[in-house]
């Protein structure tokens, strides 16, 4: 620019007859700095500092308040991981979302009940045939505390008159009697319930890196983050550890995620109640002539704890001498089960919430 203005001035010069060259100084400094910023711009490669551009993609800078630099998360039905993207290579922590979890099967139920039988503490003879109201009763009854064997307490002589006629023309056994009765719990098919094993239904990866070009290159309030192509699909998200709200207007889609469970699923405890139903006691009798249990007048007649045994005796009047019992047999009955009912639930441990940009964004 100096050299052209230089020639102009001096053609100028000589038309007026002047031989002397006239030498005008630099006028405009501003055009010859532009002109040195421009040569300057062309030559940043040789030292001088550009702008790089995002080579990833640009995103909102972090809401304020703890929250994480923006990473990249990546969703998955089950237990499927996927692998963190060439773009973002660092994985920074798996973690899981949607919980599943029934109450356990519990189950309660009762073993068949044990006892005892005691035996009849009465045996009265009647002077009438079995289930006539008015009969005059005599006492055959055996000894307290009596076992079975061979006794003779109480023995009626042959002949002998109640009334006017036979004291022995029936004879009535007394019930017998199920005690000390109990039923213990089944623990068989309730020691742990059962149930299926607690399930997450998604998978939560995070994952980190860094633009090749660095995280500048973006507007204002925005930096450059990494921006793989899909599939499978990673959002932009940050996250902050706890159950909390997202905050601002860019990160907005929330979800809690957590690192594990805890089972504290059970059951409440199995127990028996103290009614036994359906049990009996069963044994049989013998009636003899005689004091020693030689000479029968009935052997083997069926009596149990469901209700007295009346018999006619075939000779009326016939001696009462002795009597035993044998073949004593407890019958197990059912006691209803209580309890046994599911408690308690999984939970879901160390909450964190990842807060991520919608997919419009």
């Amino acid at each position: 620019m100096g050299r052209v203005l230089l020639i102009a001035v001096a053609g100028m010069a000589a038309a007026c007859g002047n031989s002397e060259f006239v030498i005008v100084p630099k006028l405009d400094a501003g055009l010859d700095a532009e002109d040195a910023g421009a040569d300057a711009d062309t030559d940043a490669g040789d030292g001088g500092i550009e702008a790089k551009a995002c080579t990833g993609q640009c995103v909102p800078f972090r809401p304020l308040g703890g929250w994480s630099e923006p990473v990249l998360v990546a969703k998955s039905p089950g237990p499927l991981i996927i692998e963190c993207p060439p773009d973002a290579p660092h994985h920074h922590f798996t973690k899981y979302a949607h919980l599943t979890a029934g109450p356990l099967a519990c189950g309660c139920a009762c073993k068949p009940s044990t006892g005892s039988c005691t035996l009849p503490t009465t045996t009265t003879a009647s002077n009438a045939a079995c289930n006539i109201a008015g009969a005059d009763p005599t006492s055959f009854d055996p000894p307290a505390d009596w076992d079975g064997s061979c006794s003779n307490a109480n023995g009626i002589a042959a002949g002998k008159q109640c009334g006017g006629k036979p004291c022995v023309e029936s004879l009535t056994i007394g019930p017998m009697q199920a005690v000390d009765e109990v039923c213990e719990v089944d623990y068989k098919p309730i020691l742990t319930g059962t149930s299926d094993e607690p399930t997450w239904g998604l998978t939560v990866v995070v994952c980190e890196g860094y633009p090749e070009g660095g995280e500048g290159g973006c507007g204002f309030g925005e930096k450059c983050a990494p921006a793989p192509t899909p599939p499978p699909e990673f959002l932009v998200c940050v996250y902050q550890a706890g159950d909390l709200p997202c905050e601002g207007e860019d990160y907005t889609d929330r979800l809690v995620i957590y690192s594990g469970f805890e089972d504290k699923r059970g059951c409440t405890t199995c127990e028996c109640m103290p009614e036994v139903e359906g049990s009996m006691c069963t044994a049989t009798a013998s009636i003899y002539k005689d004091d020693a249990c030689v000479d029968p007048l009935f052997l083997g007649y069926s009596i149990s704890s469901l209700k007295e045994a009346c018999f006619d005796v075939t000779v009326p009047g016939s001696a009462l001498g002795s009597k035993s019992i044998s073949n004593v047999q407890y019958h197990a009955g059912t006691c209803q089960p209580t309890g046994g009912e599911p408690i308690g639930q999984v939970e879901a441990l160390r909450p964190s919430t990842i807060c991520c940009r919608p997919k419009a964004k």
